[in-house]
This record gives C-alpha cells, sequence and structure tokens, in this order.
C-alpha cells in the first residue's frame, strides 16, 4: 500500500513539461497559444486533465518568468537612461 502511494506521489510531481529543453518548450507553448482554444480542447483530449493540467502550469509559470525578467531588464534601462539624462542637467 505504502509502495503505490510513493508511486503516485512521485508521478504527480513528474512534470515532463518542466522538463524539457528551452527550444521543444517554446515550440509546444508556440502552437497552444497560436491555436489557444483548440488547443486546450485536443490537449485534454489526448493527455487527459492531469497532463492537461500540468501543461497549463508549466506554461503559466514559463509566462510568468518572461515578465518578470522583461520587467527586471526594462527597470535597469529606465534607471540607466534616467542616471545618464540626469548628469546631462
Amino acid at each position: 500500500m505504502e509502495n503505490k502511494q510513493k508511486k503516485a506521489l512521485s508521478e504527480e510531481n513528474d512534470n515532463p513539461f518542466t522538463e524539457m529543453g528551452m527550444i521543444t518548450f517554446w515550440g509546444i507553448s508556440f502552437l497552444f497559444w497560436i491555436c489557444f482554444p483548440a488547443s486546450l480542447i485536443l490537449s485534454y483530449m489526448m493527455f487527459g486533465s492531469f497532463r492537461t493540467n500540468q501543461l497549463i502550469k508549466a506554461l503559466v509559470h514559463d509566462f510568468l518568468q518572461t515578465i518578470l525578467i522583461i520587467f527586471a531588464v526594462l527597470s535597469i534601462i529606465i534607471y540607466m537612461i534616467y542616471h545618464y539624462v540626469s548628469a546631462l542637467f
């Protein structure tokens, strides 16, 4: 009984979408977002609810990470522009 619980727990934590390479995951996410409503239905039909949920979690995590990186880079660029432009006056 305990072995089955450990196996089920390890399957829940094993997300194949987070272990993919950057290029492969980028391709999957690009196709998913381009064909969004249909891709969600197809993913649900082909992978089931558990894998679709894992895919959605990986896509949201990737999206939030991208937004955070863009925000950090823009903040640094704005600070650098402000720092150098304010020195001119």
